[in-house]
């Protein structure tokens, strides 16, 4: 595998992942071992076995000892909108469809805020994606994407054409030379404002759910902002978070952990 900016270990993550979604490995087959993917990927065995671990804490494979690893079953129309991965913060609902508003650049100093979100100028200009998400029942989400002109010149033309069948961080990542590595959200209360009552067809004061998230790229730079707002009524946001490997250990009870040799390697450093 080639050395680049993303960890080795979160790009076999993300092979594996696109794998198991496009079904090249199917429900209750059996995941490559650890040799496997060490051997396809040019990896360590550490390396190998943690991406594998991401796929556990995601609850798309499970680990059986002395038998391998094994692709779980997902719910796909489950009524709950649960995020465990940065690709889990995108809105999967087989009963919505995707409605684009407009794709537009704002003037300069059009909003302060979101410039300062991305670490630009308020002078430069942004671009501002719109769009919602529709149930036959009615809207569900209005989200108002922004980002940096430096990014938004290099997307295509047809960009209006192509979102309708593609998801926007992929698009972005496709066309501008970057990659999401990590996201920022904060969760606030809100009241609708004329914009995003009409968009939702709630009464504008009506509460809604906002989600403000900042995506960076693997060196921390903000590549992508959104305001996106949830109607309550018809959907929820559940947020599962798992405890991180080296905290293992102190989780455990002090008798079982008492009861556990502690094992010490040294190491010699030979002269040639």
């Amino acid at each position: 595998m080639q050395r680049g900016r993303v960890p080795a270990y979160y790009r076999i993550y993300q092979v594996l992942t696109e794998r198991i979604a496009s079904g090249a490995f199917k429900l209750g087959s059996q995941l490559p071992t650890d040799s496997e993917l060490m051997a396809e990927f040019g990896v360590s065995r550490h390396t190998a076995r943690t991406a594998v671990e991401l796929l556990v804490a995601d609850k798309l494979v499970q680990r059986f000892p002395g038998r391998g690893t094994f692709v779980l079953e997902s719910d796909p129309v489950s009524p709950d909108w649960s995020a465990r991965a940065l690709e889990d913060l995108k809105i999967d609902d087989p009963d919505a469809r995707f409605e684009l508003h407009a794709i537009e650049h704002l003037a300069p100093h059009a909003d302060a805020r979101v410039a300062a979100l991305l670490q630009v100028a308020s002078s430069e200009r942004l671009m501002r994606i719109s769009w919602s998400r529709v149930r036959p029942t009615g809207p569900i989400a209005f989200c108002a994407a922004h980002l940096p002109q430096a990014l938004a010149s290099r997307l295509p033309s047809d960009m209006s054409e192509q979102i309708h069948s593609a998801h926007v961080i992929p698009l972005i990542e496709k066309y501008s030379g970057v990659q999401a590595f990590r996201v920022r959200q904060a969760s606030l209360a809100v009241a609708a404002d004329a914009e995003v009552a009409r968009h939702l067809q709630v009464e504008i004061g009506a509460p809604l759910l906002l989600l403000q998230r900042t995506y960076f790229d693997i060196h921390g730079a903000p590549i992508y902002y959104s305001d996106l707002y949830v109607r309550s009524d018809r959907y929820v946001h559940r947020i599962e978070l798992f405890r991180q490997r080296q905290q293992m250990e102190l989780a455990r009870p002090m008798s079982a952990r008492a009861a556990t040799p502690i094992i010490t390697q040294s190491k010699t450093r030979s002269r040639s």
